[in-house]
């Protein structure tokens, strides 16, 4: 059974290279640099550069055996859960609603962490991103039947 995981671990982090060094080529072929700015091929070399970088430590990790064995696929399937619900419920509910019971479900569900600072942090969380998203950014999220 490990076997199997770990060399879906391999590919995973192999094919994150190979996209990191697509980004690293690709970016080298535009501008870095434009004046006293970055030009546009500055992210995808640093993001690249990064993707390369992270994936090479899972790789050698991995190689040295330090990857838990007893990690559960609940969990991540739990945070994809969460992810797919709070996108599907950004227009029926509005943003900030939506955000709110996703983040919830992760404190609560996937991590564990007791009722009031789940309630409190998913609050907070939902208000920031309104705040940034919607009042700094200027971005149109749906406010849903409640209004916010």
């Amino acid at each position: 059974m490990r076997l199997k995981a770990a060399s879906g671990e391999i590919v995973l982090a192999l094919t994150f290279v190979a996209v990191g060094g697509f980004w690293i080529v690709s970016a080298l072929r535009l501008p870095l640099w434009d004046g006293f700015a970055p030009a546009s091929g500055f992210l995808p070399l640093i993001y690249g550069v990064l993707l390369v970088g992270l994936a090479a430590a899972a790789l050698l990790l991995e190689a040295q055996g330090a990857s838990d064995d007893a990690a559960p696929m609940s969990r991540p399937l739990l945070v994809i859960a969460a992810l797919a619900a709070g996108i599907s419920g950004i227009e029926p509910a509005g943003f900030a609603a939506a955000m709110f019971l996703a983040m919830f479900f992760l404190f609560k569900v996937a991590e564990g962490l007791p009722l009031l600072p789940s309630l409190a942090a998913s609050a907070c969380s939902a208000a920031v991103l309104t705040l940034i998203f919607r009042t700094w950014l200027g971005v149109p999220l749906p406010k849903g039947p409640w209004g916010f």
